[in-house]
């Protein structure tokens, strides 16, 4: 008999539901998917829940058990607050806010909490497809940790070293996106990353190395005030930090945002100095081979860069949900593995569309609504892939929908809007679409076979979009739209397994010699990647796309 966990991340944002079978992966949908709120703000993962669920074609009956990726109820005791404040989140720990027996019925299956760290290195580790590992886990805050290092061995995940909320480098970078003006409802942390390329680290920061677990020497100490209390304080003392001390002295002058450019560097440098320590300090306490990285901070992209380029590990894992959404995979897995002894995955994760996969009825279905806006037609794989690489090869822009919809923030040939990437024309274009600022890069997606003809560093930590690596010298003016001003890109290397994306590549491989593609996500600014084939219909037909392909039909405007 099958036996199933579900996993769920619960919170203010970033809601999810994972559902493990056998030890497998089989399904994992961000409820911002479903709902279409981004980052899922205030939204119990119900509907992504249910989603889970009828993918398999079960009920919650046949669930063993669910696994949630925060203690809330010793994370609500142990941050200190006021009567007041703790009612805000007690409705985390109130299992019928998250599973409604209105509508999974009065019989649940035993809900088990997974401490949040834990379950991030979860989502790493049991994933990965190594055996044994040494585990970073930085976010802006779980329960009582910021970042935890440890290990595994025997399947056993044991931390020999938490740093505090006090000390945390989540709230740090938060900060200082905030102090640029680039910070805002969606936590656009990416944007402050892309900005501190053009900038030269030259101004101090507050943080610095240390092995005594005290980051913050150039502040205040906050260590005997609560979590809830020195949060704010700590938040409080960084404001006035980059205001007395960093050029232009003053919070959210986003008008004139390169003037924050070597304070991103700065910023940048000063996080990457810590984590490659930390990582060092794994290095001398496990002696292994392998690392793999999760928690938010996880997606600094530069950052995983730095730590790849310094060979400190041979092999690196970052999965492609490394922030809280990731976190209803891992407290499963970490479930699963209590429950059932079984340590890790039998096909280790190299591709993402775990999501909500559409059938061409569905989709035709759905374009008899559009009649008079598009016409559309039905071609097999092979005539597809050189039709779509010819379109893209002459300047077009082509939205892209295969399978099931990406695990985690990125684009990932599942839900992507595709370009030539040999002309910088191709990001001024994606830029423009997705109402991007232009400073922003766009990243590429490359044939796993040629990878190490255009970039740096191991194809096999690439595959989710997560790790930086220089651009070829050689190879940089073949693929100019994907170069970032400080000649890396954020590639991602692309499999047979995945195979329609696989067979487009390969087509425009053929046509042009370049085995790469302008990828970015499917969506418009403000709202999730696209979903259903009607989302994909609905940004199609407002925005600058050219042609839109869904499955194997091929859709132009009228």
């Amino acid at each position: 008999m099958d036996k199933y966990i579900l996993g769920l991340n619960i919170g203010n944002h970033d809601s999810a539901a994972a559902l493990i079978k056998n030890g497998e992966v089989v399904k994992y949908i961000e409820q911002e998917r479903i709902s279409r709120n981004k980052m899922a703000l205030g939204e119990p993962p119900i509907e992504a829940t249910l989603e889970c669920l009828n993918g398999e074609g079960i009920s919650i009956d046949s669930v063993s058990a669910v696994s949630v990726g925060m203690d809330w109820k010793y994370r609500n005791e142990v941050y200190e607050m006021s009567v007041e404040e703790k009612e805000k989140y007690k409705m985390f720990e109130d299992i019928n806010w998250f599973l409604p027996s209105e509508i999974f019925g009065e019989k649940l299956p035993p809900v088990y909490s997974i401490k949040h760290h834990l379950a991030h290195a979860a989502s790493a580790y049991r994933v990965s497809g190594f055996k044994e590992c040494a585990i970073l886990v930085i976010d802006n805050r779980g329960e009582d940790a910021s970042t935890s290092l440890g290990f595994t061995k025997d399947g056993e995940i044991t931390f020999f070293k938490q740093i505090n909320i006090q000390n945390s480098l989540g709230i740090f970078y938060n900060r200082a996106a905030r102090f640029t003006g680039l910070y805002g409802k969606y936590r656009e942390v990416g944007k402050f990353m892309g900005l501190a390329s053009y900038g030269i680290p030259t101004m101090k920061m507050p943080l610095s190395p240390s092995r005594d677990k005290f980051l913050f020497n150039g502040l205040p100490n906050v260590e005997d005030e609560s979590i809830f209390n020195s949060i704010g304080l700590r938040t409080k003392q960084l404001k006035e930090y980059f205001e007395a001390n960093c050029f232009p002295y003053e919070s959210g002058n986003i008008e004139e945002i390169m003037s924050y450019a070597n304070f991103a560097a700065s910023v940048q440098k000063s996080l990457e100095d810590v984590l490659l320590d930390f990582v060092l300090e794994l290095k001398e306490v496990t002696g292994m081979d392998n690392l793999v990285i999760s928690g938010g901070i996880a997606l600094n992209c530069s950052a995983n860069g730095k730590i790849e380029k310094s060979g400190i590990f041979k092999n690196i894992y970052v999965p492609p949900f490394p922030s809280d959404s990731g976190t209803s995979i891992g407290s499963a897995l970490e479930l699963y593995y209590r429950l059932y002894g079984k340590s890790t995955v039998d096909v280790p994760i190299r591709t993402a569309g775990l999501g909500i996969a559409y059938s061409q009825e569905d989709t035709l279905k759905v374009l008899k609504e559009y009649e008079g806006k598009v016409r559309y037609y039905e071609v097999k794989d092979n005539e597809l892939f050189k039709f779509a690489a010819k379109e893209l090869s002459n300047g077009k822009i082509v939205g892209w929908m295969q399978e099931g919809f990406e695990a985690g923030p990125r684009s990932l040939g599942y839900r992507s809007i595709l370009a030539d990437p040999r002309t910088r024309s191709s990001l001024i274009k994606l830029n423009l679409i997705k109402e991007r600022e232009m400073w922003r890069p766009i990243a590429p997606s490359v044939l796993i076979d040629n990878y190490s003809d255009y970039f740096e560093g191991d194809p096999d930590s690439k595959y989710f979009m997560n790790v930086a690596a220089i651009v070829k010298e050689e190879k940089r003016k073949s693929i100019a739209a994907v170069v970032h001003v400080d000649n890396t890109a954020r590639p991602q290397a692309v499999t047979e397994k995945q195979s329609k994306y696989y067979g487009l590549l390969k087509a425009f491989y053929e046509l042009t010699g370049i085995p790469v593609l302008c990828n970015t996500s499917f969506n418009s600014r403000g709202v999730p990647l696209v979903n259903t084939p009607k989302d994909a219909l609905d940004c199609f037909i407002n925005r600058e796309i050219d042609l839109l392909i869904i499955g194997n039909i091929i859709i132009e405007k009228v």
